[in-house]
């Protein structure tokens, strides 16, 4: 990694808000944390995202809200372009719209939602129509996140994202996400160098992300021994030195959170967020 290291921020993700008052609860909690975004998937497990999402700006004044991310094959261009236009005014310029190709597993929700799920060429190709609708509408006010690693999302990253969250598996290694961190700077080209990159921390000491938990049956043991990019100690001080260490090489910045364990990391985040 070249170039001077990006400051720190932080992201909360949030699956499932219990009930409309639990979810704004968790949007005050979450920015008195100290947290910089707070996240929401793009499922029919999971709340409207934008509808969700306007709601938590209209109870915070600093947390900035974000899809993470939008499943483009899921939605016409124009209307993003619509719901974007909408909550970045609604939030006073706080949105950060999460774009991806989709999740796997994803394309059981298009029937339902009466959309073409497509190959993926098709689903690249939506994400490629959308970012296009959002940048001639909207130009560079809203930040624009991708997440993918194929050659072609990364290229959209370079000529459009201001974030590119990596998608890596649970047990990827430091060494697993530098060469991804690396191959994502060198397709983007020219602006390689100034894209932040997210990371999804799946572990804090014994603590592990119930998703991860019951899809890989792993312990925050196994992530500690698997040496797993997403796992830190749980003892702040130790956690700040892996960060820190995670960062000088991969160049990641931007880390993520479960809502389960954004207690557990607020010391972290206080010690880190913006430096």
């Amino acid at each position: 990694m070249s170039g001077a290291p990006r400051s720190f921020r932080f992201g909360v993700v949030v699956a499932g808000p219990p009930d409309g008052a639990g979810w704004l609860d968790q949007a005050r909690r979450v920015e008195a944390l100290g947290y910089a975004t707070l996240l929401l998937p793009d499922t029919l497990l999971t709340p409207s995202p934008f509808v969700a999402l306007a709601s938590a700006a209209a109870v915070t004044s600093t947390l900035r809200v974000g899809t993470w991310v939008l499943a483009a094959p899921l939605r016409m261009p124009g209307a993003v372009v619509r719901d974007t236009v909408t909550l970045h005014g609604m939030s006073g310029g706080r949105f950060e719209l999460g774009l991806g190709a989709g999740r796997p597993g994803g394309e059981r929700d298009a029937p339902t939602l009466g959309a073409s799920w497509g190959s993926p060429g098709e689903r690249v190709d939506r994400v490629a129509q959308t970012l296009a609708a959002v940048r001639e509408r909207l130009g560079d006010t809203v930040p624009l996140v991708l997440a993918g690693a194929g050659p072609r999302m990364l290229a959209l990253a370079g000529a459009y994202a201001a974030s590119l969250a990596l998608p890596v598996p649970p047990l990827a290694t430091v060494t697993e996400v530098a060469g991804l961190a690396s191959r994502a700077r060198e397709a983007a080209g020219e602006r390689g160098a100034d894209l932040e990159l997210g990371l999804q921390l799946v572990g804090i000491g014994d603590a592990v992300s119930p998703y991860v938990a019951r899809q890989l049956h792993v312990s925050g043991a196994d992530l500690r021994d698997r040496g797993a990019a997403g796992w830190v100690p749980k003892d702040p001080s130790a956690a700040v030195d892996t960060l820190r260490s995670l960062s000088a090489q991969t160049g990641v910045s931007y880390l993520t959170v479960p809502v389960d364990v954004a207690e557990t990391m607020a010391p972290v985040v206080a010690a880190l967020a913006g430096g």
